[in-house]
């Protein structure tokens, strides 16, 4: 990106901060951004004194950001490295600071949420996005905290707590069939609530197998229960969409469904001694064809999948070897949480267990099993599996004395496959000024393999199941400046020794990928950041303006390689967010932009040429008429027409429009 447009930017996001307007409508003043209440650590920290790099993402944004999913409220505003491969949620990576998409941890309300399967599974979750309070996503390890799989960071997503009867809905449409149904209703009587929501998102594809459909409904009921509050937590979602080329170029007719299912049962109480403790169940069944079967595609016609004159299967130097069936798996994680806590002369201790077992039955991946188990609809049996447990105890100490403050602990993960695995770590803080602070961190984290990356073999992929745990130590030096309640600045280096990680790489291009442990891996960057925050009454033209940098390199220590994944960071990734009113009265416009420049190449299909990762430039926008009931708003995406590619042989659509209008009917 040129520095004269960067200049630009920064020019006109600082003259917009002062121009006042005369508008006036909006809701109440909002939490200054020094006093807002960060959830994602040992126990809830005031963001002013927590020692980390966290960027908190509240209802507000959500609700103007020109986004319309998940994964793009992180890319845009959470400087995730969000890698799409379907469009508006339909699938997207997560990874954060040059982590792979099994390195962070995706959480709800501090349960981990991460699918033991694969990575390619974290983001397909039963969440609404009417119900989300905030969103905190942590940069840098946090396997003191949470246990193992917050490898390169962390995203909590905090579910609203809601103190009045309402009912919300969401109804868009746009290019390519696209159609958006959210409807939440809220029930709230004395301390009790009852929120319900359903979603229903749909599109024909912008080209050929990008089709998608997806079905989701959660309710969570919050009851009060003696000293503390009882939380049901219920989730389903159903997604079934065309996976164009998505993990192979040589047999792009893909197509895939996932189903989750989550339930959570939490009680909390803050009065008296805290305590708070959580059982948490979550099914996903994941459906993928290699080759796509239905009307227009392939049909099972005697033991054989056929379109038209094609027989599906994979070229042999001597024939073909026929497609034999689709891949099936059904993954169960059951949870059980705890923590309390206790207050001394000398600061905050915290004392938290944790024991999980997760399984899977599958036709393809885990250990051959000796009894095989119909799956009911299907002509496939679940005949391979794989059954683990963990258990985790941390022990977390936090202390503030005038301007200094001191967090420090450990964590003890015992794993059934791989032993045990201590994860300590420290954390300083000390205010120079009232309003600028320094900090220093050092701390370990752990991941355990995927039983795709244990297991999954195919017609170029090679299982290895004595693949070993990631580990790493990452070290933080940063900044915060905090000009006054609703601006602030930050900056930190940092970097991450890693041991062990865990790719998919071959040494040529015509052989089979494998997974494999790497040697070493040292991943080292800076992070700039800032963020204004205007109250909702004030007559300031800007609502909202946030700018984010992270620069990224790796070294790795083993022989030239081809990787699928760990190599393939983000070099550059810069975000910048603008919300801001028109004179015009009732209007609003915000905007979404991010520049990335990925590292890394991929072998172009059939050539066998290696290809660099172009520069990537996104603009969304949003523009919104308020009337007293409803808003109604345009928004597009890629405004650019940029040509952008995550993933190799996946490239994403160009301009998409999208009319809709969204509402809140007290009841």
């Amino acid at each position: 990106m040129k520095l004269y447009r960067v200049f630009y930017y920064l020019v006109v996001w600082f003259l917009l901060l002062v121009l006042p307007t005369k508008a006036t409508y909006g809701q109440a003043d909002t939490i200054p951004l020094s006093e807002v209440v960060v959830q994602s650590s040992a126990h809830p920290v005031v963001f002013k004194q927590l020692s980390r790099t966290i960027t908190v993402i509240s209802a507000e944004q959500i609700a103007s950001a020109p986004v319309h999913s998940l994964d793009e409220i992180l890319r845009f505003y959470g400087g995730v490295d969000v890698r799409e491969r379907g469009t508006w949620g339909v699938q997207s990576d997560l990874s954060m600071r040059g982590g792979g998409f099994d390195q962070n941890l995706l959480m709800l309300n501090g349960v981990a949420l991460n699918d033991p399967q694969t990575g390619h599974h974290n983001s397909s979750q039963a969440i609404a996005l009417a119900g989300i309070e905030k969103i905190e996503v942590m940069q840098g390890p946090g396997t003191r905290w949470f246990g193992p799989n917050a490898f390169s960071g962390g995203i909590n997503i905090i579910t609203r707590k809601p103190d009045a009867s309402e009912l919300v809905f969401d109804l868009s449409g746009g290019q390519y069939g696209l159609i958006f149904g959210d409807v939440s209703g809220t029930a709230v009587f004395g301390k009790w609530a009852n929120t319900t929501a359903v979603s229903w998102h749909k599109s024909a594809g912008y080209t050929p197998n990008t089709d998608f459909s997806s079905r989701l409904i959660t309710n969570e009921s919050q009851i009060p229960l003696g000293l503390g509050m009882l939380k049901v937590y219920v989730g389903y979602i159903d997604k079934a969409f065309g996976a164009q080329a998505f993990y192979s170029p040589k047999y792009p007719d893909q197509f895939e469904q996932v189903k989750s299912t989550l339930v959570t049962v939490h009680y909390g109480q803050e009065k008296k001694r805290p305590f708070s403790a959580t059982f948490t169940w979550r099914r996903l069944n994941d459906r993928f064809e290699l080759f796509r079967e239905g009307d227009g595609w392939y049909h099972h016609q005697d033991g054989f999948f056929i379109k038209g004159t094609d027989t599906a299967g994979f070229a042999t130097p001597k024939s073909l070897y026929p497609y034999t069936g689709h891949n099936y798996h059904r993954t169960d994680v059951i949870s059980f949480n705890a923590g309390t806590g206790f207050d001394t002369k000398v600061g905050d201790t915290r004392v938290g267990f944790r024991f999980q077992n997760e399984s899977i039955l599958s036709n393809v991946l885990g250990e051959l099993l000796s009894d095989t188990v119909y799956l009911a609809g299907t002509t496939a049996w679940y005949n391979h599996g794989k059954n683990r447990q963990h258990v985790d105890v941390s022990l977390n100490h936090s202390y503030v004395y005038h301007r200094f403050s001191l967090a420090g602990g450990i964590s003890l993960h015992y794993n059934s496959d791989y032993g045990l695995y201590p994860s300590p770590g420290l954390d300083m803080g000390y205010f120079i000024t009232e309003t600028f602070k320094i900090y220093g961190t050092v701390n370990h984290s752990v991941r355990l393999p995927t039983f795709t990356d244990l297991y999954y073999s195919g017609p170029d992929r090679v299982s290895n199941p004595n693949l070993k745990p990631e580990q790493a130590f990452t070290g933080e030096i940063g900044s915060k400046w905090f000009v006054n309640d609703r601006f602030t600045f930050s900056a930190a280096i940092f970097r991450r020794d890693g041991k062990d990680l865990i790719d998919w790489g071959k040494l040529n291009p015509d052989d089979p990928w494998q997974s494999m442990n790497l040697t070493r891996l040292t991943t080292y960057g800076f992070t700039l950041g800032s963020q204004y925050l205007s109250p909702s009454s004030s007559q300031q033209i800007v609502r909202y303006a946030g700018l984010s940098y992270t620069y990224l390199s790796s070294e790795k220590n083993t022989s030239q390689y081809l990787s699928l994944y760990a190599l393939d960071y983000l070099n550059h990734n810069l975000t910048f967010n603008l919300v801001h009113r028109l004179p015009l009265r009732r209007l609003e416009v915000s905007y979404a932009y991010n520049f990335r420049q990925r590292s890394g190449a991929y072998v172009q299909y059939p050539s066998g040429e290696q290809v660099s990762y172009a520069p990537v430039h996104q603009l969304n926008m949003k523009i919104t008429y308020a009337t007293r009931w409803v808003k109604f708003y345009v928004s597009g995406r890629n405004l650019l027409n940029s040509d952008v590619l995550d993933y190799p042989y996946v490239p994403q659509p160009g301009r998409w429009f999208v009319l809709g209008a969204t509402g809140k009917i007290g009841l």
